[in-house]
């Protein structure tokens, strides 16, 4: 007796021998089907390679969306004209003949051809060896020219051995047009290891199943469209770590909209409701040996079985790391070997609170513990963090010496900074390596005075004692010479820093003198003695361990060769830096911070100003709070000039602001006198020459406040008043004084080997000669500048003075100077000028936009203003969120702009909105 094919959902059955039955429901094989999908075209490009391989392999813990993408991908097939079975397998199927029975009836459901008589077999026999009935099911394949894929869902609720056989029997035998599918939580005990020797297998993992960037972005837009901006969304990615289930509690959660979306994307963890509720709900169905397990380990980071077997005292730690592993319980490992893994954010962050509330007491002792095993294993620094959260201060500062220096080296200044604070002083006094540490980190962590004064206290406790005095002293020194050169007075450091590399015998207090030496010279423009400057070279071994003075080194070479527009071979020495770094310490490190901020503006020179934003703007936080203050002014400039090329002028300036108050924050006057010339330079091409001339008066009084009688880094601060000055004496149609200030500028400059600077004073000469009638002057020193500019690559410095250079380059054209090697310069200089154009004319009337836009697109503008999603802007007005969508469109055609944030960016600056 053989089922009918489905026309109907119902609970059937067949009738056995000796009067038995077996039920067939129906619905166990039909596809699931889901609505409103995320598109996941990265994992369906994948599985479209499924018609050449034998079996997929889609392995994840619960919530990793398994099931939708063998859904979606099944939908795909049954589109294309494929044959489709499909079998959601529970623990009642732990049986071969069962197992089988739904397999053939899955198989005849996908062609009416296949099937018939293997159900045949089994209703008749159900004592049936099942190689016969793969046989018969075989056969039939065989029989047909069709391409058959079997889905079998929730692989892992069968644990009979006799079913893995008979699956693995039918991936050996089946004709090669037959693939099979499985979704599980666990390893499938199938021959996978032969499968993928043969490149038979496809498999998708937890790590692929997780959503990437762009794919959560897609699944907010599809069910919170316009609630969160991308900084937002940026954070909710990091800390579910795409975790797809987590992603829709969250998205399904009515109560949370708009600004209440976004505070409880920033407080979000593991042990908030809902997502608590959920976890609770996956820790339940575990043995209770197990979950006991999770909580113990749950204070560590990371974990291998030795480690956990010295936490929670069993040893068979391995063993159920393994199973944990196999149970795809959002355990991630983190090596290669399988030796370490971790806990997802949010389970370890409710496992850690469920063991506070459950077994607090046993905290301190399980902390003791990790902490005795990391010091067992030299790994200090995890040793130090447990004994600390242990209580342990005796100990935990007894293991901060053997980690202090390497912490330091590697640029990990903030954990060193933050156990500092967590000891009372008069427990560091006697430990002098440790405080020297904490002065290096201090010092490289811009806290200047903070630096200086323990370095004064460490030389008294060495006059006080018995200590070798030498090298220690040297070493104050070197700290010293660090602190004052990151204050950014070189003329100071310098003779103290070049004491230290003559006699200091130690390669990490030398190597860091030097870079502070090499400072020094670069600053007073001598580049024969910055060259000549000695360093002693490290082992690959050594170069791993003093990371940050490898990284200082290649990054002032960087700057040393962009100060003669040589930004290739700048550009070189950035990368080695950030290779170091990114290598040895990682990409989101302060090592990595540094060139990344000077690559940035090698991009915007370029005329790449998108990726010159992208290589800064996620770093911005590390950049600021402790590279030095060339990276930090780098950075600045960047963001600041992309944010004019963009007319958001609103933004350039408030960044602006934030860089010459920081400048006064930490006494740095050269970036506090950088800020203020480009706010200078706004305001003059705004034609806003009161306020220009104000900021010109505040850079006069930065440099009588940072006098610089001989060449140094303050120097330039009188060189951004000079320049500030010469600009605005142009637009005050006083040119002869313009030119007088920018020839002594340009002695200046020469005169200290800054071609770079060189370059923006012979564009400003240009500029003033050519308002004074001087056109033939004109001509021929721009010609010398765009032949500069094009062989060096400099593009957005000529750019950016904005529509005179279109004068120029006539000017210059006319009167022949343009060589037919630098015409494709020329082409591209005049594309660019063109497309500025464009852009300053697109935003020139906030009233003219405002006219533009109806009554109802103006409201719903001030509301998005305002952080309300389209369904609060919907409710607010009384119109459906379609409408909303409908209207946004319009608004967005009509401001130029592509997302809200921009909207909200264009009309600020155009006036058409004010925030709260």
């Amino acid at each position: 007796m053989i089922q009918p094919r489905l026309s109907n959902l119902a609970i059937e059955t067949g009738t056995l021998p000796a009067g038995g039955q077996l039920p067939f429901l129906a619905t166990k094989i039909l596809p699931a089907r889901f609505g409103g999908l995320v598109a996941r075209p990265r994992l369906l490009a994948i599985l479209s390679e499924l018609p050449a391989k034998r079996l997929a392999v889609i392995k994840g813990p619960a919530g990793l969306g398994k099931t939708s993408l063998a859904a979606a991908w099944a939908e795909k097939l049954e589109q294309s004209g494929n044959c489709v079975g499909w079998l959601t397998i529970d623990s009642d199927d732990d049986e071969a003949t069962r197992f089988l029975f739904y397999v053939s009836q899955a198989l005849h459901h996908a062609s009416p051809d296949v099937g018939a008589d293997a159900i045949e077999l089994i209703l008749e026999n159900n004592l049936i060896d099942p190689t016969a009935i793969l046989s018969s099911l075989i056969n039939d394949l065989a029989e047909i020219e069709d391409d058959v894929y079997l889905f079998l869902e929730d692989y892992h609720c069968l644990s009979a051995s006799r079913i893995h056989q008979t699956v693995a029997y039918f991936l050996k035998h089946a004709p090669s047009h037959c693939h099979v599918v499985l979704t599980t939580r666990t390893e499938p005990p199938l021959p996978l290891a032969t499968l993928r020797a043969q490149n038979q297998l496809i498999e998708i993992d937890a790590v692929a199943l997780r959503f990437d960037m762009q794919e959560t972005q897609a699944f907010l837009d599809s069910t919170k469209p316009g609630v969160l901006e991308l900084p937002d969304v940026q954070l909710l990615q990091r800390k579910t770590e795409g975790w797809p289930a987590a992603l829709r509690i969250i998205s399904s959660m009515r109560s949370q909209s708009g600004f209440g979306l976004k505070e409880y994307v920033h407080n979000l963890s593991g042990s908030q409701r809902p997502i608590a509720a959920y976890l609770a709900e996956m820790l339940d169905g575990l043995p209770v040996e197990l979950v006991a397990f999770m909580l113990r380990t749950a204070i560590l980071d990371r974990l291998s079985g030795p480690l956990c077997e010295a936490v929670t005292g069993s040893s068979s730690s391995h063993t159920i790391l393994a199973s944990l592993a196999q149970r795809q319980m959002l355990l991630t490992p983190i090596d290669n070997d399988g030796v370490w893994f971790r806990y997802h954010m949010l389970l370890a962050e409710y496992l850690r609170q469920r063991l506070e509330a459950d077994r607090g007491i046993e905290t301190p002792e399980l902390h003791r513990r990790a902490s005795l095993w990391y010091a067992s294993q030299n790994l200090w620094t995890e040793a130090v963090q447990h004994a600390i959260a242990a209580g342990d201060s005796d100990r935990a500062i007894s293991w901060i010496k053997n980690c202090a220096m390497a912490l330091i080296k590697r640029g990990d200044l903030f954990t060193l900074l933050e156990w500092q604070r967590q000891f009372p002083e008069e427990l560091m006094r006697g430990q002098c390596e440790v405080r020297l540490a904490i002065a290096w980190g201090l010092a490289l962590a811009l806290r200047f005075d903070e630096a200086l004064t323990l370095a004064t206290d460490i030389e008294g406790d060495i006059a006080a004692t018995r200590l070798p005095k030498s090298d220690l002293l040297h070493e104050c020194q070197a700290i010293r010479s660090v602190a004052i050169a990151l204050k950014d007075d070189s003329e100071r450091a310098l003779p103290l820093a070049q004491d230290c590399v003559n006699r200091s015998s130690d390669p990490w207090t030398a190597n860091v003198a030097s870079n502070v030496v090499r400072f020094g010279h670069m600053k007073t423009g001598n580049l024969k003695q910055f060259h000549a400057t000695p360093w002693i070279p490290y082992s690959v071994d050594e170069d791993r361990r003093n990371v940050f003075a490898s990284v200082y080194r290649h990054c002032l070479n960087g700057l040393a060769e962009e100060r003669q527009i040589r930004l290739a071979a700048a550009d070189g020495h950035y990368r080695e830096a950030l290779r170091i770094a990114e290598q040895n310490v990682g990409p989101n490190s302060i090592a990595a911070a540094l060139p990344a901020s000077l690559i940035a503006r090698i991009k915007y020179e370029q005329g790449q100003l998108d990726e010159a934003e992208a290589w800064v703007i996620d770093r911005a936080s590390l950049i600021s709070s402790a590279t030095m203050l060339d990276c930090v002014w780098s950075a600045y400039f960047v963001i600041a000039r992309v944010a004019s090329a963009r007319m958001n002028f609103e933004r350039a300036r408030t960044l602006l602001e934030r860089a010459e108050n920081q400048g006064a924050a930490r006494d740095w006057g050269r970036l506090s006198a950088g800020a203020i010339a480009e706010q200078a330079r706004l305001c003059l091409n705004d034609g806003r020459l009161d306020e220009a001339a104000a900021c010109v008066d505040r850079l006069e009084r930065l440099a009588r406040k940072y006098p610089a009688p001989r060449p140094c880094a303050w120097s330039e601060i009188e060189w951004h008043h000079k320049l500030a000055r010469a600009h605005l004496l142009g637009q005050q149609a006083r040119p002869d004084e313009a030119i007088a200030i920018l020839q002594q500028l340009q002695r200046e400059a020469e005169a200290m080997q800054h071609r770079q600077f060189l370059i923006c004073i012979a564009i400003r000469l240009s500029i003033v000669q050519l308002s004074a009638g001087k056109v033939t002057e004109a001509a021929s020193r721009f010609r010398r500048v765009l032949a500069a500019c094009a062989a060096a690559g400099l593009y957005q410095t000529v750019l950016d003075e904005g529509p005179v250079i279109s004068d120029l380059l006539q000017t210059t054209r006319e009167s022949r100077n343009v060589t037919t090697d630098m015409l494709p310069y020329v082409d591209r200089l005049v594309a660019g000028l063109q497309r500025a154009g464009q852009d300053r004319l697109a935003p020139t009337s906030g009233a003219r936009i405002l006219s533009a836009l109806s009554p109802r697109e103006t409201d719903i503008l001030t509301l998005i203003a305002e952080g309300l999603s389209n369904k609060e802007i919907a409710r607010s007005l009384d119109i459906g969120p379609e409408t909303v969508k409908s209207h946004l469109k319009s608004i967005f055609t009509k401001l130029g702009v592509e997302r809200r944030a921009q909207a909200v960016s264009r009309a600020q600056t155009l006036g058409l909105v004010t925030t709260r």
